[in-house]
């Protein structure tokens, strides 16, 4: 039992007996008790060594002999792929090196190519383009490319064998240009006899977006140029006409204010009778009084009215010079006095030379020659000055306006001086037309006051002055002639106040006409004085009334400028004289009484 303890490593207890015992509970027993239980793990690991040698054993067999095979074909792609990298390597290196001759060679073709080649782009566009701002610049384009061919064949360069046909090719091009061109100029100047009557304003600015095609022109084919320039002026010269023909007769439209014989001095007051009526009547002859402008009746309100002009210089001075269109003309009812005529007719001249004179000066110009340029502005414009004129003349034949003329005198002066200004020819020459026919007119309606004025009835009816008693005294009161006349004096001597331009007033004829009418009213004051019975006091009272009323509208007249309600003007050289002259007179009848 020791020695089976001692094999064994436990204690064993001596048996029990067998009568005591139960043979399945000991069995039991001893199956729980742990020294006689085998140890596991060893069995596992066993176990876990025989399957991976399984594993090992089968990979042997049959995992290791294909990788084997396919590690042999490997070698033998790796063998292959290296000797295709040593055949690119060769390859390349050979390429390299004929890029680099081709790259040689590119460099130096490369400015051939690029001097010689035409874009098929730029061909399309020359061809099948519209023809605008972004079409013009072919125009550049085919002038350089002509400038490199000259050059090459200056130059005698080497060049490709189809040189030939590019020149030809070029010159295909630039006659596209030039007939394109002409044919884009000649549609639009036929706009401009379009019975739709297409504004020319629009059809320049068309034009001018487009102006370097008439350079291109001048430069490839001087003749046809000026054929086109010459059509445009014809068809300009035809618009004008057509355009201005419409504008005059509806200046005609305009209701105009009667001026005729029974506007003089010395009519309008009670000491005028009608014997010196028919003489004044029939100062003109009988055609022109049959055509007098407006048929208003004459009344003696309305003609002293119409020696007071103030309203009227609102023609000069307004800053505002926009011209009447023909459609307010046409449906204008209010009176006009003939200066309003006059002055839109005229000023829509100045307006559209300057336009037309710009545009050809853009557009038309050839050479550096102004002549040229007025020269096709003369011709363009000609009928257009010839209808004006005829206007004027038919504006001015029958009326007694005197005002009205010297007004229109003036306004041609300010547009020949904006002419100027604004650089344009010709205008000048047409204004200085206009001035020929109305200062003859001027001067014949001068004559026909002073004649007025010879003619007037010596009498002493007058009106009594403020502060005066003496009513039955004709010396102490003021001759209703110097009222009217006091009205003209201080009109006309306003008119020459807006003359602002430094000239020679004594070499004009208001200068001489003011002082010749003047002369004539004083005549007729010495003659009324005669009957009375104080001569040098009526003449002193007359001849104060008339400086006092100089005096008064000076003053008014410079608070006006100095409230900005008129254009600033300097004081008249008449103005003045005539102010010293009447207070001399007045100080000499004064001295006297």
């Amino acid at each position: 039992m020791e020695a089976l303890q001692a094999v064994v490593g436990t204690q064993i207890s001596a048996p029990q007996s067998a009568e005591s015992i139960d043979p399945y509970e000991s069995f039991l027993e001893h199956a729980r008790d742990h020294s006689f239980q085998i140890d596991r793990s060893s069995l596992l690991a066993l176990q876990d060594i025989e399957h991976k040698s399984q594993e090992t054993k089968n990979a042997i067999e049959q995992t290791i002999p294909p990788l084997q095979q396919y590690f042999a074909g490997l070698n033998e792609r790796f063998k292959s792929l290296t000797r295709d990298l040593s055949l690119i390597r060769g390859k390349s290196l050979e390429l390299n090196e004929l890029l680099l001759r081709n790259s040689k060679d590119l460099a130096e073709i490369s400015p051939l190519v690029n001097d010689l080649i035409i874009s098929p782009e730029v061909i399309s566009q020359i061809t099948r383009g519209k023809i605008n701002g972004a079409w013009v610049e072919n125009l550049a384009y085919i002038k350089d490319k002509q400038e490199i061919y000259a050059k090459y064949k200056e130059e005698e360069r080497e060049v490709p064998s189809d040189f030939a046909q590019l020149n030809e090719l070029l010159d295909i091009l630039e006659l596209l240009i030039l007939e394109r061109s002409k044919r884009f100029i000649v549609s639009k100047v036929k706009l401009l006899r379009d019975q739709r009557t297409v504004p020319s304003q629009r059809i320049q600015r068309q034009l001018l977006e487009v102006k370097e095609i008439f350079q291109f022109l001048v430069k490839k084919n001087y003749s046809l140029a000026l054929e086109l320039r010459q059509a445009y002026a014809y068809t300009m010269r035809w618009y004008y006409k057509q355009f201005f023909g419409r504008y005059i007769r509806s200046l005609t439209i305009l209701q105009f204010v009667s001026i005729d014989s029974n506007f003089a001095l010395g009519r309008g007051l009670s000491s005028t009778s009608a014997s010196a009526t028919d003489r004044l009547t029939n100062y003109f002859s009988g055609a022109y009084k049959n055509s007098l402008i407006g048929s208003a009746v004459s009344t003696d309100q309305a003609i002293n009215e119409y020696f007071q002009i103030e309203k009227r210089l609102a023609v000069l001075t307004q800053e505002d010079n926009t011209v009447m269109v023909s459609q307010i003309a046409e449906n204008n009812n209010a009176p006009n006095f003939l200066e309003v005529g006059f002055k839109n007719l005229n000023l829509a001249i100045l307006d559209n030379c300057c336009v037309e004179f710009a545009f050809i000066t853009d557009f038309f110009q050839v050479s550096n020659n102004v002549e040229d340029l007025r020269g096709i502005l003369e011709q363009i414009f000609q009928p257009t000055f010839d209808e004006a004129m005829a206007y004027t003349k038919r504006l001015i034949t029958p009326t007694f306006d005197m005002f009205g003329v010297l007004i229109s005198i003036w306004i041609s002066h300010h547009l020949q001086f904006e002419s100027q200004r604004r650089l344009v020819p010709v205008v000048d020459e047409f204004l200085n037309g206009q001035l020929m026919l109305l200062w003859p007119k001027f001067q014949q309606l001068v004559d026909f006051q002073c004649d007025s004025l010879r003619n007037f009835p010596i009498s002493v009816s007058a009106k009594k002055l403020q502060g005066r008693k003496e009513e039955s005294d004709p010396s102490a009161m003021t001759h209703e002639l110097t009222v009217q006349f006091a009205n003209f004096l201080i009109s006309i001597l306003m008119l020459s106040m807006t003359h602002k331009e430094n000239i020679d007033e004594r070499s004009e004829p208001l200068y001489n006409s003011i002082i010749r009418i003047r002369n004539d009213f004083e005549t007729v004051m010495t003659k009324c004085s005669k009957k009375t019975k104080y001569p040098e006091r009526f003449l002193a009272i007359n001849y104060t009334y008339l400086l006092n009323s100089l005096q008064q509208s000076s003053v008014s007249q410079e608070r006006r400028e100095q409230d900005g309600h008129s254009s600033e003007s300097r004081p008249s050289l008449i103005f003045q004289e005539t102010m010293n002259h009447l207070g001399g007179l007045v100080e000499a009848f004064s001295t006297i009484t």
